[in-house]
């Protein structure tokens, strides 16, 4: 995805969302923000916008921001299933989804979709829509 100032925007507020709900000083967390040194991992080969983890490994978190017109394209939809089918061998898993807020419906119900379509049912969904942290599906365990 191109670094669009709205991306940026989008990959800060998945940032400030891992920063407010997990602890810094156990988390080691990874940007694919321009000029980070650190870039996440290859997942399924995708590269996510932020991956958080702790050490030893007891909680993961998989953030990507999409605009509105990547939200829902064919790319998109094997990119999230890759996260989500890392995300469900993990202990404590949480994938962050930050799009603009007149998306935030459709980021929603394309995730449902992407974890009925995997028969995930553990994984922690949250979308970020720039003005507030909603939980898009909650764990069912």
């Amino acid at each position: 995805m191109s670094d669009s100032a709205q991306h940026l925007e989008l990959v800060q507020s998945i940032l400030g969302f891992v920063r407010q709900n997990f602890s810094p000083a156990k988390f080691a967390v990874l940007s694919d923000l321009p000029g980070s040194p650190n870039k996440p991992p290859r997942i399924h080969g995708f590269v996510p916008d932020v991956f958080a983890e702790d050490a030893p490994r007891t909680a993961v978190v998989i953030g990507e921001a999409k605009t509105i017109a990547d939200l829902e394209t064919a790319h998109s939809r094997l990119q999230i299933q890759a996260f989500l089918r890392f995300l469900a061998v993990q202990e404590n898993a949480t994938l962050v989804l930050a799009v603009p807020w007149p998306a935030a419906v459709a980021a929603r119900q394309f995730a449902e979709t992407c974890l009925a379509a995997l028969e995930v049912n553990h994984v922690r969904v949250v979308i970020c829509d720039g003005q507030q942290a909603r939980a898009a599906v909650s764990p069912t365990e």
